[in-house]
């Protein structure tokens, strides 16, 4: 991955307060790389910590992570009440049974239970990180805790399934979702979206394909985006380089007929809110694959012949066309001018309803960019966003979706 641009690095939770509280759970190193990451997306962060932490991990160590010594307990000064007022929201990673049945049921006999309680009265996000054994997780307590927890407006973190455990969220997934909580807060719920990601590859022979260098990253940040905020993210997804978000359904595919295989599938079982079409088919395949490997000893030339792929725009059936369709398209034209012209275009042919367009080549970013130069192309406006990061264009994307549905939904 490129060094990016200090300009172009997300900072959603510039100036954001956040408490982070932490109990005395085995993955509590990994709140250490969570408080840093906090910090790198612009947020001030203060350690709340119980007495039993100290088993863990060292006061010493907290203090370096976020410049401030943590808070172990309450005293007359009324530290409780002081953050409440001071943070934005509070976040408890890693997040106990115990601690967070002393949440809901009120029972405030420590410093992160009480702040809790204080940060709800003051109408402030509390957001907590469940890490346990799946058999805690998986108890009558713990399901009756968490509905609890979410009748008194306490957010839940998806639960992070591996080997028997809840485990500590992947840290990207995890920061993103604190931060579209804190700035958009649920916003999509109860939206289901399409979402398609990534290549696909056309073999030529067994070793061979036919592909592009897209990395998947922009559908992947889209996903992670929309089901932050809450919707329901059917995520189809080619080769990529990166990891999708644990918490929306992946469907994976190889080849072009594949992904439009699954979506048109996905199609059949539901009529989505919006389907965003971000993935980078292979447009051609060849005619025959080789059922073994080509030998280029002493051949200087090969012919392959190749045919066009169908379009995976078109999987979708008419009558089950989502109430949004956005599409992309990456265009090596020299202006921002004939960009339109072909997002217009393309708007028409497809009957999209927006058109994320971007310029490729001429020393713009590619395919396996973090960044991306776009223009967002509708039937009645166009902006252009010049040079940006693909995580502000995806947040500008949900934004759209969201405001569209909303509109909808109130007429």
């Amino acid at each position: 991955m490129e060094r990016v641009s200090r300009k172009y690095i997300f900072s959603g939770l510039k100036d954001k307060k956040i408490i982070l509280g932490l109990t005395a759970s085995s993955a509590i190193y990994r709140s250490i790389d969570l408080a840093r990451e906090l910090i790198r997306y612009g947020a001030k962060v203060v350690f709340l910590a119980t007495e039993e932490t100290k088993k863990f991990v060292g006061e010493t160590l907290l203090e370096w992570a976020v410049g401030e010594k943590p808070v172990y307990e309450a005293t007359g000064k009324t530290e409780h009440i002081g953050l409440a007022e001071w943070a934005d929201a509070m976040v408890v990673a890693p997040a106990t049974l115990a601690t967070m049945s002393r949440i809901a049921y009120g029972v405030t006999d420590d410093i992160i239970s009480l702040t809790a309680a204080a940060m709800l009265g003051s109408g402030k996000k509390v957001v907590v990180v469940p890490t346990m054994n799946i058999k805690l997780y998986d108890s009558p307590q713990l399901k009756r805790t968490i509905e609890t927890l979410g009748s008194i407006g306490v957010y839940v973190v998806p639960p992070y399934i591996s080997e028997g455990k809840v485990k500590f969220p992947p840290l990207d997934d995890l920061v993103h979702l604190i931060d579209a909580l804190i700035n958009r807060g649920r916003d999509m719920h109860g939206l289901e979206i399409l979402v398609t990601a990534g290549a696909t590859r056309e073999y030529i022979d067994p070793v061979r394909v036919i592909t592009n260098p897209s990395s998947g990253l922009m559908g992947i940040l889209l996903a992670r985006e929309i089901g932050a905020r809450g919707a329901s993210v059917d995520l189809v997804l080619g080769v990529a380089s990166y990891q999708p978000p644990y918490y929306v359904s992946v469907h994976r595919c190889e080849t072009t007929i594949e992904m439009i295989n699954i979506v048109k599938k996905l199609s059949l079982k539901k009529t989505y809110d919006a389907a965003v079409f971000a993935a980078a088919p292979s447009d051609f395949k060849p005619l025959m694959k080789n059922k073994e490997k080509i030998d280029t000893h002493g051949i200087s030339v090969l012919s392959i012949r190749i045919k066009v792929n169908p379009k995976v725009i078109n999987a979708i059936p008419r009558t089950r066309r989502p109430k949004l369709k956005i599409i992309f398209a990456a265009e090596t034209v020299s202006d921002e001018a004939s960009l339109i012209e072909r997002a217009m275009r393309k708007l028409e042919y497809y009957d999209a309803d927006m058109v994320i367009a971007n310029i490729v080549g001429k020393g713009l970013p590619g395919f396996s960019s973090e960044l991306i130069t776009a223009c967002i192309v509708t039937r009645k406006e166009h902006v252009c966003l010049g040079t940006i990061g693909k995580n502000i264009l995806a947040r500008r994307i949900a934004d759209e979706i969201s405001r569209l549905a909303k509109s909808e939904a109130e007429s």
